[in-house]
């Protein structure tokens, strides 16, 4: 069926110019940003690549991949060979080498930034969500490995100031935000995504319809939900709804079958 323009107008601005498409986010709530990025109406404790919020229903979990098999490595190993760009693995341990390319293109009226390549894909998930009555606020995109350590100086200071000695502020900072070069942000591929009613960055957002609606769908646009419930002990990282990521439409759907986690599609390829 296609799609009016009235349908996605309230979600999306789509302008054509020489044959160029710019993609315009636009969002009725008009509040302040904080660090640029996360939104004033967020909780004091909702900061980037947060790493102590739990709980969740499960995700759509298909198959439990205790093995990986000859055969399933082989698929493995052929997605990631068509789509290395948008496959790069970022977490605690693995640090993302500065000669990574972001391909970065404006979004949100030029408020962010994200990768290039998930424009598409992005711009079709959206509209779809749109026309079930779905509306989102993209509280962050991309994030330099600058901005990074600006967050986590800001975050030693702040609890220096309340008292603590600078490696339990470290410590407690580390808990929160990502060391720089190791949050996802830095490729482009990974996004905030906040219900348009609930601009908390926190796990409400599991109660929200449209974030049920993105869970349960955004692999078909080749997004996954970066840090499922029940693989906190693989991700390192707990429970995180609004948390999404760009991988392929190929690779998101072999992930969701499977029931694998980023790190646990990487393992299938040793």
């Amino acid at each position: 069926m296609k799609r009016s323009k009235k349908a996605i107008v309230p979600l999306l601005g789509v302008l054509a110019a020489e044959g160029v498409i710019v993609f315009l986010l636009t969002c009725a709530w008009t509040g302040a940003i904080m660090s640029g990025e996360n939104t004033a109406a967020m909780t004091p404790s909702a900061t980037p690549d947060r790493q102590d919020r739990t709980i969740s229903t499960p995700e759509t979990a298909l198959v439990d991949n205790t093995a990986v098999s000859s055969a399933e490595k082989k698929e493995i190993k052929k997605i990631y060979k068509t789509d290395k760009k948008t496959l790069a693995l970022v977490n605690k341990k693995k640090k993302l080498k500065t000669s990574y390319h972001s391909s970065l293109i404006p979004i949100c009226q030029g408020r962010l930034q994200a990768s290039e390549y998930l424009y598409d894909s992005l711009v079709r998930m959206l509209a779809d969500a749109g026309d079930e009555g779905y509306q989102y606020f993209i509280a962050s995109a991309y994030r330099s490995r600058e901005k990074q350590q600006a967050l986590i100086n800001d975050g030693v200071r702040k609890r220096m100031r309340h008292g603590a000695s600078y490696d339990e502020a470290i410590e407690k900072t580390y808990e929160e935000i990502m060391p720089a070069g190791h949050s996802e942000h830095e490729t482009g591929l990974a996004l905030d995504i906040l219900c348009s009613g609930n601009m908390h960055m926190d796990v409400s957002q599991k109660e929200e319809p449209g974030n049920r609606w993105l869970r349960k769908h955004c692999y078909k646009y080749g997004f996954i939900l970066r840090y499922p419930k029940g693989k906190e002990h693989i991700t390192n990282t707990t429970y995180e709804p609004w948390h999404f990521r760009y991988v392929g439409e190929r690779a998101a759907k072999y992930m969701r079958e499977q029931n694998l986690t980023l790190e646990e599609f990487w393992d299938g390829m040793e």
